[in-house]
């Protein structure tokens, strides 16, 4: 029961990275090679990009229009939103199979398999956000070594912290799963044990 309690914490805590690293903007900001000199700071998200001034004037651009963006926060923006859809009904639907819940106590069964969903979904979650995070800091890191670009960009604490995010759902619900099929395996094991005729007597 620790164990799937565990597994379950992790998961909305990674449901709980997977929202705010969606809705912040840090996903890259821009690199200036160590030059104090520099004053202007640049970061950019999947929902704006902004500006901050040597007198710390913010300046931010939102992205209003969807058919404008590049490919990738269009990606990123349905790869996210759908990684929250999941964790969030893996969250649910996971709530009624921990152990220390009352919820489908009297058929063990059908507890022991809402928690394995419930894994299953975060598991999913966690590898949509961690397949488009992954991806999305390669394209950084190949950026930043191009000669021609003039704009470094650098990897943001929001894509840091999607990508840890998206950990937490993975192993999260690899530990509700793993929970939930010993569970099951020991509940179906019971269940086949002969039982003998004769009054008294049990085969084991």
């Amino acid at each position: 029961m620790a164990l799937q309690l565990f597994g379950y914490i992790m998961s909305i805590t990674g449901l709980c990275g997977l929202i705010l690293a969606t809705f912040t903007n840090e996903w890259k900001t821009i690199g200036h090679d160590n030059d104090e000199t520099v004053f202007l700071d640049e970061y950019e998200g999947l929902w704006m990009k902004c500006t901050i001034s040597s007198s710390s004037f913010v300046q931010c651009i939102g992205f209003n229009t969807l058919l404008h963006q590049a490919f990738e926060i269009r990606l990123a923006r349905v790869m996210m939103i759908t990684s929250m859809v999941f964790s969030s009904l893996g969250a649910i639907v996971a709530i009624f199979g921990l152990g220390c819940t009352r919820c489908l106590d009297k058929n063990k069964q059908s507890k022991d398999r809402a928690a394995f969903a419930g894994g299953i979904l975060s598991v999913c979650s966690g590898l949509f956000a961690l397949g488009i995070t992954s991806w999305i800091m390669y394209g950084i890191v190949d950026d930043f070594f191009q000669e021609d670009k003039k704009a470094r960009y650098v990897i943001g604490w929001s894509l840091i912290g999607a990508f840890a995010a998206s950990l937490l759902c993975l192993f999260g619900g690899v530990l509700l799963c793993a929970c939930s099929l010993t569970h099951l395996r020991s509940n179906t094991n019971l269940s086949k044990r002969p039982v003998s005729k004769i009054p008294g007597k049990d085969y084991v």
